[in-house]
């Protein structure tokens, strides 16, 4: 079946095949990847056309505004072992510190510019040389677009400062519990989820010595001002996989069993981290919230004794491939744990893209078209190659695949690059704009709000007078009440004192008749019995 893609007005045509691709499975509840600045038209079998917005170079936005790029990680040879020397050393008049932005342990995170670079400092609160050694080694061997660059040092009376890549976005924690909490979709979480895992995968494999990190948790992620990128920072837990470890190390919510028994771990007990936070992200909760008193310890021996946290509270709408997923991850033995190799395979499978170059187009209800720029190995060298993948809910989904020629890749780059670079200048003019209508509106408000005062004041007065008035008025009624009340009590006593004594002179009549009748009726017995006596 043939099929037209069209990309700013350019036509490539291949032909459709119905073989299920390898890296890429129906996965039902996928949504349209997070979208940016340049808009690029589809043209499926000559029939619908979807607008999408999309991003398909790598400049970065400092590159675009004319800032030049930080200086380069030094790179060894693998049989050297790295060093706190080994990070490039800055003049510490060269650099310029402002804000705070956070703190930890060991120090705290300021904003600043060296050689006209934004930058993040971490400025050491005292001479913690094997703390501070350790984060300069450990980032200096690190290259990956999910951890944070590590751009020098500076010193200044005693004082270690470490100048990194400074990340825009905030932590990852700040998005989940910060005071303005925008909703996100399943999709968006297993995207930073598989971000997360790259990068930790990337410093299990790292050679001659594997890394571990030790501390994965949300505030340990920062959100990029790319949509949806993610990097991993805070490496003063990291330490060579070949050590021998037994130290608890970490954050307890997301400490793994045998780290906090003191038993020797492995890189299992990042996996163990790592779907801690994967649940964390689908049920946005912080672990074991559900206990009645979370505290350290509490948390510490629930996790030792394999309680996990409630599965119940994630969000309806999570896969259950992914809850599958966070119990193996959580295992309390870490040899039935899967590696974090193994985590990234399993979300390629479910169709879960880290790379921020998809275009989706729906195509209707049931069917969804994900157009993918990416490089690929092709014998010995490496080329382009656009994959359009159909994914349908009921069928099995298919694959097109073709390569782009390699001076049309940098004319739609340098194209896409100046389109970005107008949506920018867009975006500030706008923003001026709507910073001069807010100043109007703050001026028509306050206007507003003084003339609404005057208003509510000339309002209470005349409440208040009529308040006043119906009390008096209340109070005179009520006075002519009582003594309408009292003159009605007055009579109705004098009434019943009447009749009182009316009473008591008819009961006096009626006792003195009854004691003359009696006496009357005594004195003729009295006689018939003289009478009586008289005869004998």
């Amino acid at each position: 079946m043939a099929i037209v893609i069209r990309l700013f007005g350019h036509e490539l045509v291949g032909l459709l095949s119905t073989k299920p691709p390898h890296t890429h499975r129906v996965y039902p509840q996928r949504l349209p990847l997070p979208t940016s600045h340049v808009k690029h038209q589809a043209t499926v079998g000559g029939h619908t056309k979807h607008q999408i917005r999309g991003l398909i170079t790598k400049t970065s936005h400092k590159q675009m505004r004319g800032e030049p790029p930080p200086p380069q990680l030094l790179t060894h040879s693998e049989s050297v072992e790295p060093t706190a020397e080994m990070a490039t050393k800055f003049d510490f008049s060269e650099l310029q510190i402002s804000q705070r932005l956070g703190f930890g342990g060991f120090g705290a995170v300021y904003s600043g510019r060296i050689r006209n670079q934004k930058i993040a400092v971490k400025k050491f609160y005292e001479v913690i040389e094997e703390s501070i050694a350790r984060e300069i080694a450990q980032l200096a061997r690190v290259a990956h677009e999910n951890i944070v660059k590590l751009f020098g040092m500076a010193t200044y009376n005693d004082e270690t400062y470490l100048l990194m890549e400074y990340v825009e976005g905030g932590s990852l924690h700040d998005f989940l519990y910060g005071a303005v909490r925008r909703e996100y979709t399943v999709p968006e979480a297993t995207n930073w989820a598989l971000q997360c895992a790259e990068a930790v995968a990337y410093l299990h494999a790292m050679t001659p010595r594997a890394m571990l990190h030790r501390d994965i948790k949300p505030h340990n992620m920062l959100l990029t001002g790319i949509p949806g990128r993610l990097k991993i920072c805070d490496f003063g837990t990291v330490t060579d996989l070949h050590s021998y470890m037994s130290n608890a190390r970490g954050t307890p919510a997301y400490m793994a069993p045998e780290v906090i028994k003191g038993r020797r771990y492995t890189d299992k007990c990042d996996v163990y981290s790592w779907g801690v936070m994967l649940w964390e992200l689908m049920s946005r909760r912080p672990p074991f919230s559900h206990m009645e008193n979370p505290n350290q310890v509490a948390v510490m021996l629930a996790a030792g004794m394999g309680a996990r946290p409630d599965m119940d509270a994630v969000r309806s709408d999570c896969p259950e491939a992914i809850k599958q997923l966070i119990r193996r991850c959580w295992r309390q033995e870490p040899l039935e744990r899967c590696s974090m190799q193994q985590v990234v395979a399993v979300l390629n499978e479910m169709g879960v893209s880290s790379d921020y170059k998809d275009f989706v187009y729906i195509l209707d209800q049931d069917t969804v078209a994900v157009v993918t720029v990416r490089k690929e190995k092709h014998g010995t060298s490496r080329r382009r190659v656009v994959h359009i993948s159909f994914w349908r809910k009921r069928f099995a989904s298919a694959r097109l695949s073709f390569p782009i020629a390699e001076r049309e890749a940098e004319r739609v780059a340098k194209q896409t690059e100046r389109e970005t670079i107008r949506a920018a200048r867009n975006v500030s003019r706008e923003t001026v704009r709507a910073a001069e209508d807010a100043g109007h509106e703050v001026a028509r408000a306050a206007h507003d709000a003084e003339r609404e005062t005057r208003r509510a004041e000339r309002d209470a007065e005349r409440e208040t007078r009529r308040l006043k008035e119906d009390a008096e008025r209340e109070a005179r009624r009520l006075k002519e009440n009582a003594e309408r009340e009292a003159k009605l009590a007055l009579e109705q006593a004098a009434q019943e004192a009447r009749r009182v004594k009316e009473n008591a002179e008819r009961e006096a009549r009626q006792a003195k008749e009854k004691i003359a009748a009696e006496a009357k009726r005594l004195a003729d017995r009295g006689k018939k019995v003289l009478k009586k006596f008289r005869k004998f």
